[in-house]
């Protein structure tokens, strides 16, 4: 029993490592996975690590070769749209269900995520504001209600993170980006559901849009 807990510690700290060196973009679309590196970085066998790149390519950040190597996912133009496009209306369900649904706490605990987000943005942390602003939208998800949609969210959720990174966001836009959470929140406590989707409209496809 101890041999697979610490098997399995060590795989999931090998994909928080390789998950953070792709959203701060340290790994590019198309680059390989350094496991021969990391493996010794971390004092691995190939089975932990394997583990870990599984798991990755599971949520669709990364494509394992057979009997090869791993690399990093490229999202075209007319995929990163698809994503986009399905995770509008999810969104926009998810935010309506929220706002019928949710407790006074449930908004608190929203601000101080996005709070910490916009901090970690002006720092220069770009992967952790990404990190962090994925967290926002699935606790959105997570309280709606709706366990179905909440798990959709999740298997969606790695892929949104890289659609981000791709989309390239100076830190001024991302700035506007994540001030746009707190008008999300007034409008859900609201229950205006027209402004809802106009806002997760803009702020989800004015990227895509241009």
């Amino acid at each position: 029993m101890e041999e697979l807990i610490t098997r399995k510690n060590l795989s999931d700290q090998v994909h928080d490592h390789i998950k953070r060196m792709i959203l701060s973009g340290e790994l590019k679309g198309g680059e390989r996975v350094p496991e021969a590196s990391l493996s010794k970085l971390f004092g691995v066998s190939r089975t932990p690590l394997r583990e870990a790149l599984k798991k990755l390519s599971d949520y669709g950040l990364i494509y394992l070769k057979p009997r090869s190597y791993a690399e990093v996912v490229i999202i075209s133009e007319d995929e990163a749209r698809q994503i986009a496009e399905v995770r509008l209306d999810l969104e926009i369900l998810s935010a309506k269900l929220f706002s019928r649904n949710a407790q006074p706490e449930h908004f608190q605990e929203l601000r101080e995520i996005s709070e910490r987000c916009l901090a970690l943005n002006m720092e220069g942390d770009k992967a952790g504001s990404f990190e962090i602003d994925s967290q926002f939208h699935l606790k959105i998800a997570e309280h709606c209600q709706n366990f179905c949609l909440f798990e959709i969210f999740e298997k969606l959720d790695a892929r949104i993170q890289l659609l981000r990174l791709n989309q390239k966001l100076e830190s001024p836009s991302l700035t506007d980006y994540i001030k746009q959470h707190s008008i999300l929140i007034a409008a859900m406590e609201n229950k205006e559901e027209k402004l809802i989707e106009s806002i997760l409209s803009t702020h989800i496809m004015h990227h895509i849009n241009k």
